[in-house]
């Protein structure tokens, strides 16, 4: 297509482009320090400007940015300003939340969770975290946990509206079922259980106590009433436990201890027997609910009458223990 229409048209983005060219020059000359230049200098320069610059077409700028030009023949052209760069949202980091090394800090990556004023349903929210917020975890009570916000709200938050935060290392965190977690922090165990002792009833009491993750101390007391004699055991064994972060946990351990025999006043061949107890035991327990743990073992007693004899008995127990 050709005639005065297209050449104007040429003109006028040309005219254009040189406009936003000579703008962009004087916005980084008003940028730049200013140094003034000798008068010698300064007067040679324009003169040598003046006669190279060639005549532009007249241009306006307006308070909105947007620049108007006059081109030969009388034809305004106006050129839009370009979209302003908006700046990236800020990202959280986990150091917004005030605390010490110890203080475990967690991502909300839910659309927000609700801050209560104590432990319980029944008591109201007063905040809101939203997603992307960064809390630190103080304390845990039962199914709450106590956290504080980045801008210092300490509130009162379930267990299951934590499930799906993020650690700092970027790993979806963990809370464990309550009373499954207690367990595997329990340290002090007193338990009860009836059994069979050389095809006598069997009564005996432990108390245990947690060493290490995987050994424990545990002491004994068993009483046997039998049809022509009664006997009372006590042993203290050291127990291990390789598996004592599963809900079914089996142990074996061994000990020493004491046993003593005395039959019925009745019989005629009346002797008590009081002798030294060496025994060896493997069971079982699992975390049944709460506190509470169900408990079976096997054990083979070796009582050293004498320094020429000794006598063998084996018991099996079952029995219910809670930790505290």
């Amino acid at each position: 297509m050709s005639g005065p229409f297209s050449t104007t048209r040429v003109l006028a983005r040309c005219a254009a482009a040189l406009a936003w060219a000579l703008a962009g020059a004087c916005v980084r000359a008003a940028e730049a320090p200013q140094v003034a230049p000798p008068p010698e200098a300064a007067s040679q320069a324009s003169s040598q400007v003046a006669a190279a610059q060639p005549a532009a077409p007249a241009a306006s700028a307006a308070a909105d940015g947007t620049a108007t030009f006059t081109l030969r023949g009388g034809q305004a052209v106006r050129v839009d300003a370009p979209a302003t760069a908006v700046s990236a949202p800020s990202v959280p980091q986990p150091g917004s939340v005030a605390g010490g090394d110890r203080v475990e800090r967690v991502q909300v990556t839910a659309p927000y969770i609700e801050l209560h004023t104590f432990p319980g349903r029944g008591y109201p929210v007063f905040f809101v975290a939203a997603r992307g917020e960064w809390i630190a975890i103080e304390l845990r009570h039962t199914d709450w946990y106590k956290v504080r916000t980045a801008s210092g709200k300490e509130g009162w938050v379930t267990r299951a509206q934590l499930q799906s935060t993020l650690t700092e290392a970027g790993l979806q965190q963990s809370f464990p079922d309550v009373a499954f977690g207690d367990y595997l922090a329990r340290r002090v165990e007193l338990g009860a259980g009836y059994g069979r002792f050389h095809g006598e009833p069997l009564i005996k009491f432990w108390l245990s106590y947690r060493l290490s993750e995987t050994l424990s101390i545990e002491s004994t007391l068993g009483q046997v009433q039998g049809v022509f004699s009664g006997s009372t055991l006590w042993h203290v064994d050291l127990q291990a436990e390789p598996w004592s972060d599963q809900r079914l946990s089996p142990f074996a351990g061994i000990g020493i201890g004491r046993f003593k025999n005395v039959p019925n006043q009745s019989l005629v061949s009346f002797q008590a027997t009081d002798a030294r107890l060496a025994n060896a035991i493997v069971g079982a327990r699992f975390h049944l609910t709460d506190r509470f743990m169900l408990r079976a073992d096997y054990a083979i007693y070796t009582a050293f009458v004498s320094d020429q004899r000794s006598t063998e008995y084996r018991a099996a127990t079952a029995g219910i223990s809670f930790f505290f």
